[in-house]
């Protein structure tokens, strides 16, 4: 069996010099031209059949644009992230699902020593609690590399809210380029 050397697509019709627009469909053809193989390349609108002389012909469709998949928070963001929604109060449910997913990625992990006793219960805004959490109710978490200490009060999230705060955690957890 012979190989035949063929140019790639250029991606405009060769008619219009228009370019294909993502995903549109488009013909190309294959013909001899002194000596040597040409392919051109025809949008939907400037193809009237193959042209004369046509060794082969078929439809495509120009590629879709890619988006560069999300990248990854990095750890020390969010690390500063989860420590900022601690500070502020005011999504627990969210720095709790934060955490878990940290424990999880083994970023963060449970102390193997007791707390210092530095460490303190945090208190969180009384406009979402209206007492202290008790210190059972907390989860007391450390960043080795670092010896950060953290305590996550441990909330549930309300089943009709769930689909609201995996969207909030998935904005946290990757970043744009």
């Amino acid at each position: 069996m012979q190989e035949y050397s063929i140019q790639r697509s250029q991606r405009r019709c060769q008619q219009t010099d228009r370019p294909f627009l993502p995903g549109e469909s488009y013909y190309s053809a294959v013909m001899v031209r002194s000596g040597e193989l040409r392919r051109i390349d025809l949008c939907a609108d400037a193809w009237n059949g193959p042209p004369e002389g046509a060794i082969g012909w078929w439809q495509s469709r120009a590629p879709e644009e890619r988006r560069s998949p999300a990248k990854p928070a990095p750890t020390h963001v969010l690390l500063s992230t989860l420590e900022t929604l601690l500070m502020e109060g005011t999504q627990p449910v969210l720095a709790t699902m934060l955490a878990l997913l940290l424990v999880r990625r083994r970023i963060l992990s449970e102390p193997a020593m007791p707390l210092s006793e530095a460490a303190k219960p945090l208190q969180l805004h009384e406009s979402e609690f209206t007492e202290v959490i008790p210190a059972e109710s907390m989860l007391h978490l450390v960043h080795v590399p670092t010896d950060r200490e953290f305590h996550i009060p441990l909330c549930e999230p309300p089943l009709e809210d769930c689909d609201t705060y995996q969207d909030q955690l998935t904005q946290l957890l990757f970043c744009e380029d």
